[in-house]
């Protein structure tokens, strides 16, 4: 994520936010109970400057205080929580045991995603939304096919280089268009990548049916992305561990089926698309309902599910691997929205401004 930092504010894509009220953002993301001291310490201002900051964010409803006089404390709310914004690699370079909040799943998280993107910036989506529709009724099947392939050819390529496949993106490109695996590459390399370009032409030809997700549309995709990759398919009946954190996902199989369901209820209950789709990408790899494929899965679902309300579907063509995890991490670890959120506006504005596509 690449946030410029002028005149003691740093610029997001939904405004620019003073570098001290990020630093007490931060500060106060542990959900600890906060003094107004530790935030005077934490800004290097004065208590009338803290107080005042601390004023406009319980104002904003990112704050909340309690106590009086003295003995005040400050905590964030779950708004204060979409807000924040780590330094990611500072962030990650804290041994997981010291910087992880929550070790285990936190259901209130599952509220988080609904009236997290403001309104002024789903109507800039909306209006890339209406581009992108006109544009693809308007342009030739050559011009259409070639955007098309383009587009596949960068998504597979992106999302398998983030789950650590080696291939580049020459590579890719002549695998896709030419049949022709790379050398001194593994089978299974190769098959991630063809696996989705076949899942992705599957949502791309059954759009409508993914306004809303269900149970066994999740397991059809997820079916298509592990196939041949000796990956059991269904919902994992054994626990699972996540890579360089601490949180570990719900292990009963009973217990994981029913937090599926409220995902899914709680995905289809939203009402903006884009953050229908941001709800994929962090709630479903959060839960991690299968043994392996779950973060691959989430992208695919959220594509099909941009593409059933006519938005254009997410490449992450341009996203660092370690800033998509690191901001996973944090979501999972401390329920930090506001990092993974940056990555998807700015992918969707990526994609709004680079694709273009004709129904065939």
């Amino acid at each position: 994520m690449d946030l410029s930092r002028q005149n003691g504010t740093i610029n997001y894509m939904n405004g620019a936010i003073d570098l001290r009220v990020e630093s007490i953002l931060r500060l106060l993301s542990d959900d600890f109970l906060h003094t107004r001291q530790e935030v005077e310490l934490t800004i290097h201002e004065s208590p009338r400057t803290a107080n005042r900051l601390l004023n406009e964010l319980i104002a904003k409803g990112w704050v909340v205080n309690q106590g009086n006089a003295r003995s005040v404390t400050y905590k964030l709310t779950p708004r204060g929580h979409i807000e924040v914004i780590f330094d990611l690699m500072a962030y990650l370079k804290q041994p997981p045991v010291e910087r992880a909040e929550f070790t285990s799943i936190q259901p209130t998280l599952f509220g988080l995603i609904e009236g997290s993107i403001p309104e002024e910036i789903l109507k800039q989506f909306g209006i890339a939304r209406d581009t992108y529709a006109a544009t693809r009724t308007s342009i030739d099947s050559a011009t259409t096919r070639k955007e098309l392939q383009r587009f596949v050819v960068e998504f597979s390529w992106k999302s398998s280089a983030i789950e650590g496949n080696t291939y580049t993106i020459h590579d890719t490109e002549l695998l896709l268009t030419e049949g022709k695996p790379a050398p001194r590459h593994s089978t299974a390399e190769a098959t991630m990548i063809v696996n989705h370009k076949k899942a992705f032409n599957y949502i791309w030809n059954n759009a409508g049916d993914y306004k809303h997700l269900t149970r066994s549309k999740l397991l059809d995709i997820h079916q298509l992305m592990v196939a041949d990759l000796d990956v059991p398919t269904g919902l994992r009946i054994h626990p699972v561990g996540i890579t360089g954190t601490i949180y570990t996902p719900p292990a009963g199989a009973t217990q994981l089926a029913s937090y599926l369901d409220d995902i899914l209820d709680r995905i289809n209950s939203l009402k903006e698309p884009v953050e229908k789709a941001m709800a994929c990408l962090t709630l479903l790899p959060y839960l991690q309902p299968f043994l392996d494929g779950n973060k691959r899965t989430s992208r695919m679902v959220a594509n099909a599910m941009l593409l059933a309300y006519n938005y254009p579907p997410i490449s992450f063509f341009t996203v660092k691997e370690e800033e998509y995890k690191g901001a996973l991490l944090l979501f999972y670890e401390r329920g930090v929205l506001g990092n993974f959120r940056e990555l998807v506006l700015e992918q969707l504005q990526y994609s709004s401004t680079h694709y273009f596509f004709k129904e065939q």
